[in-house]
């Protein structure tokens, strides 16, 4: 959890300075980001602390927020400490889900015997190989 979160703030942080100093012209770069940065800058200009918390758990914004939020002048000790507040709930809820999800599975799978394991392990495999070839097929 501990290297989740000091890599996260890390590359946050670094984006954080690139949209400080380039922000526009990232975005006039990657049409399809310029076009969530309106909803993260209202976000960021309604609740700037709780919007640089929670930006990383918003799907689609990971990261274009950063960027965004860098852009929007707050200062630099600020931001890094609730990015770094941020981090550590995001690692906290993402390390508890994955715990308690893998325990749920363990005593699920603990109740089946090894024949109907081995089964169900050939039959997620097979259903990822036929997804995998009608994507390829698709390109």
């Amino acid at each position: 959890m501990a290297i989740s979160v000091i890599g996260g703030s890390i590359a946050d942080q670094i984006l954080f300075f690139i949209g400080r100093r380039y922000g526009e012209r990232v975005f006039a770069r990657f049409p399809g980001v310029a076009a969530r940065v309106p909803r993260v800058r209202a976000l960021v200009q309604r609740w700037d602390v709780l919007a640089i918390i929670v930006a990383r758990f918003l799907y689609g914004l990971r990261f274009a927020a950063p960027i965004v939020i860098g852009g929007c002048g707050i200062h630099p000790w600020r931001l890094a400490f609730l990015d770094l507040l941020g981090g550590v709930v995001w690692a906290f809820v993402v390390a508890g889900l994955g715990y308690f999800a893998g325990e749920a599975i363990q005593l699920w799978a603990s109740r089946l015997n090894l024949s109907s394991v081995l089964f169900l392990m050939a039959l997620v495999l097979i259903a990822g190989t036929a997804w995998n070839v009608i994507r390829a097929r698709r390109r």
